[in-house]
């Protein structure tokens, strides 16, 4: 089972590619995008998996990539994968 991030990974993220981020309810925060409707982020220590998907995807519309070393990987293990599987 693959490792869950915290809310605080995220707003990070957010900081780093110049989004406004400010406090919300509790220990929530909001993230603010040009055109796009704010995300609610908990500032948990580890995020549900459904919680952590809708975060990363509202990111990937933006065009923020919070996870490309995981994609990559997933990639080079494929295609190693089919490399040594493939026969002639």
């Amino acid at each position: 089972m693959a490792k869950h991030n915290s809310g605080k990974y995220y707003v990070d993220q957010a900081k780093r590619n110049h989004l406004d981020v400010e406090k919300g309810r509790g220990d929530h925060v909001k993230i603010y995008a040009d055109g796009a409707r704010p995300m609610t982020v908990p500032m948990h220590r580890e995020l549900a998996t459904g919680t952590e998907c809708a975060i990363r995807k509202w990111f990937l519309k933006l065009g923020i990539l919070v996870c490309l070393a995981l994609i990559l990987a997933c990639i080079l293990i494929a295609s190693y994968g089919n490399l040594v599987y493939a026969h002639p």
